[in-house]
């Protein structure tokens, strides 16, 4: 596996990992308030980011040098 495929690899499980980490924060865990809800929301927006990072890492990717 060359450094560009384990690069999208590595961003897809990250993605999959701030979403997973936002569905536990906001689902019924032990966490309650201003801090769980602050906590949820950010890990979603930074697996938002990520897709965006990756969709323009993939176009990077696919112009002609």
């Amino acid at each position: 596996m060359d450094l560009k495929n384990f690069h999208l690899v590595f961003i897809a499980c990250a993605i999959a990992l701030s979403f997973l980490v936002g569905a536990w924060v906001l689902g019924p865990s032990g966490l309650s308030g201003a801090p769980r809800a602050l906590g949820g929301f950010a890990a979603f927006a930074a697996g938002s980011g990520l897709i965006v990072y990756e969709a323009w890492f993939l176009r990077y990717l696919r112009r002609p040098r």
